[in-house]
Formats: structure tokens, sequence, C-alpha cells
């Protein structure tokens, strides 16, 4: 039973290494940004957060980084509007600008 859970656990990771990467995205951590350097480069996620919920109302439900195949940086975020609908939005980091939105 253990070697079968072992088994399955890592399976369940190999394959959503698989399907999570892209070839034209690559996901940071939060601590990323300042040890790459990028930190100086990037609007703070907590700016982004203020004027999506100026815009939108409501709050983050989650956000990554991701470095674009154009070279650029962008989050992507899960955003609960004020009236309960779910957004994914996605921000180009260097500028704040609101490239993405889709669900809102």
């Amino acid at each position: 039973m253990l070697r079968r859970t072992f088994f399955l656990a890592a399976l369940g990771t190999a394959l959503a290494g698989l399907l999570g990467s892209s070839a034209s995205a690559q996901s940071f951590t939060p601590g990323d940004p300042r040890e790459s350097g990028r930190a100086a480069d990037i609007v703070p996620l907590r700016e982004v957060f203020s004027r999506l919920k100026d815009r939108y109302g409501g709050y983050q439900l989650d956000a990554e980084l991701f470095s674009t195949s154009g070279g650029g940086v962008e989050y992507r975020i899960e955003w609960m509007t004020g009236e309960g609908r779910r957004m994914r939005i996605s921000v180009d980091a260097r500028t704040g600008r609101i490239t993405r939105s889709s669900g809102g």
C-alpha cells in the first residue's frame, strides 16, 4: 500500500511538472525577483493589487510572476471581484498595465 501511494504521488508530481511547464514562460517563487535583481524592474505586487481593488473591488486569490518568451515579465493573478466573479488577469510587471483579463 505504501509503495502504491508513493508511486501515485511521484506520478502526480511528474505529470504536474510536465503539464505546468511551458516553453514560453518561467514561473518565479515569491523571493526570486529580489534574488535575481529583478525587483528594481517590476511594479510591486501590492501596488498591482491596490489598482485591481480600485478597479474591480474584491481581493486576490492567487498570483505568480512569469518570465515571458518575449523577454518580458508578467503577473498572472486570480482575482475575486466585489460582485463575486472570479477573474484571471495578466499584468505587465514592468508597467503595471493589464494585458489580458477573462471571467469578469
